[in-house]
């Protein structure tokens, strides 16, 4: 409502004889049938002829209404009942990770084959992204899956590059017959995408989670620990960047917009253009995050982060006195083959 209207507003003023007020242009815009038609499957942003365009934020609106829809289901996973059914999984992927991770694609790719690939929603099916979702609610509570993924980072790497040169050739054969992959007439296309999908998935979350645990590991004597405050710069870069990636996300497309609104009239060739909207559109929206939305609770909360952190002798002073920790600190929960014991692998 706030971020995407004024690009498609800017996009129109381009255009010769265009004259219509900010404010009526964004009523016409939020079209709240077309919103509501984009959720079908295969379905537009589109009603009786007006549209709505999500642009780069469809994925919130379709990840609130899988939010929504999967509640019930984590509610049960969160219980006791739940929590046996996630510990058996996550016992079955310790002990064969790759076969485990490699029938999690099954479903995304029937998804696909059944729904085709939609140009809409990034070029899949938006069903299909439910089951990422939900693997990743699963995975995030229990450091089995984790290990699991880094254990299957190398076949899962094979398989993704292998099931994109299949694509990749396919979609050749395909354009040479005049037929469009995106169309959704070969079934076996779009379920070797849901492969690749998901094999990238896991090949790059578990060169992710073997690097961390790698740096993770204490290079001093044994038994040594860090000074007491000190983390490695790694550790505070890392930090820093997965809390800034959405807010990050959603500035980035208006402000690439608004930038390329201006430089565009430029008299200089592509080659200059480029590298100075690349250049100015990162800085700005870098600034952006760092002085209007980071510092304020009421811009973190409407750009999906959690609570500031308490300063760091704030912090010292509820451990001590066992007060509790600030959400962003909560420790993580045992496994249940953490509860029984520590693990000598680990």
């Amino acid at each position: 409502m706030l971020l995407v209207p004024p690009m498609f507003y800017l996009a129109r003023l381009s255009q010769p004889g265009f004259s219509e007020p900010y404010g009526r242009f964004w009523l016409g815009f939020l079209n709240v049938p077309a919103i509501a038609a984009g959720l079908l499957p295969r379905g537009a942003w589109t009603s009786g002829g007006d549209g709505f365009d999500p642009a780069h934020l469809w994925f919130l609106y379709v990840l609130l209404v899988f939010s929504l829809a999967l509640l019930p289901l984590f509610s049960y996973l969160a219980g006791p009942r739940g929590a046996r059914l996630a510990d058996r999984i996550a016992a079955l992927t310790e002990r064969h990770p790759v076969t485990v991770l490699a029938a999690a694609a099954v479903p995304m790719m029937a998804t696909e084959a059944v729904f085709g690939p939609d140009v809409n929603t990034g070029g899949w099916e938006r069903l299909a992204y439910v089951f990422p979702f939900l693997y990743g609610f699963l995975i995030a509570g229990d450091a089995r899956f984790e290990a699991a993924l880094a254990r299957a980072r190398w076949p899962a790497l094979a398989a993704a590059l292998l099931a994109t040169a299949g694509l990749l050739a396919w979609a050749a054969a395909l354009n040479s017959r005049g037929i469009s992959a995106m169309t959704g007439l070969a079934p076996g296309w779009s379920a070797l995408q849901g492969l690749a999908g998901w094999s990238w998935i896991v090949a790059i979350v578990g060169f992710g989670a073997a690097i961390t645990a790698r740096l993770r590991r204490p290079h001093g004597p044994a038994g040594s620990s860090p000074p007491t405050g000190h983390q490695p710069r790694w550790r505070r870069a890392a930090r820093y960047g997965n809390e800034a990636v959405l807010p990050f996300y959603l500035l980035h497309e208006p402000v690439i917009v608004a930038a390329a609104y201006l430089i565009v009239r430029w008299h200089a060739p592509v080659l200059a253009k480029y590298p100075a909207l690349v250049a100015i559109s990162f800085a700005a929206t870098l600034t952006i995050y760092e002085l209007a939305v980071r510092r304020y609770r009421p811009t973190r909360l409407l750009f999906g982060m959690k609570p500031p952190p308490a300063p760091t002798g704030e912090r010292t002073h509820q451990t001590r006195t066992g007060s509790p920790a600030p959400r962003g600190d909560i420790p993580r929960p045992h496994t249940g083959s953490e509860a029984a014991g520590p693990d000598p692998g680990r």
